[in-house]
């Protein structure tokens, strides 16, 4: 019976990973953005610190861009350009992040949206930028 269930599960597991990878974001088949880094480590942080960081990004698409949304939690804060951006144009996400509310160290996401839609697809097209801190105990 544990082998049955056992074969049953990693069939669906296979089934499922292979269904996710057909369809994958816009963002992992052809990038119109390319950051110059998608993740930064903060390192050791106090509690009530605030750290600033800056994710740079450069349109590699050939059409015009528009960031329609950049959301995380409610410790960062975070500024982007709000007109469209050519091709070859650059730009930058300003992200301040406050330490004051955290009780253990983490990584954070980021998810930034774009306006565009996937010509392929019809789906939206995003992109998972993260950060991450060792929180120093009082």
């Amino acid at each position: 019976m544990k082998v049955f269930f056992t074969t049953l599960v990693l069939a669906f597991v296979f089934s499922t990973s292979i269904t996710a990878q057909q369809h994958l974001p816009t963002s992992e088949k052809k990038p119109l953005m390319s950051f110059d880094k998608k993740h930064i480590s903060l390192g050791e942080v106090k509690r009530g610190d605030t750290r600033e960081m800056e994710y740079a990004f450069e349109n590699t698409g050939n059409e015009d861009i528009k960031i329609s949304l950049v959301s995380s939690c409610e410790c960062t804060t975070i500024r982007y350009p709000r007109k469209p951006i050519a091709p070859g144009e650059t730009g930058v996400l300003k992200v301040v992040f406050d330490s004051t509310e955290k009780e253990e160290s983490e990584t954070v996401d980021i998810d930034v949206y774009l306006e565009n839609i996937d010509k392929e697809t019809g789906d939206p097209i995003w992109f998972i930028l993260d950060y991450s801190f060792i929180l120093l105990q009082d």
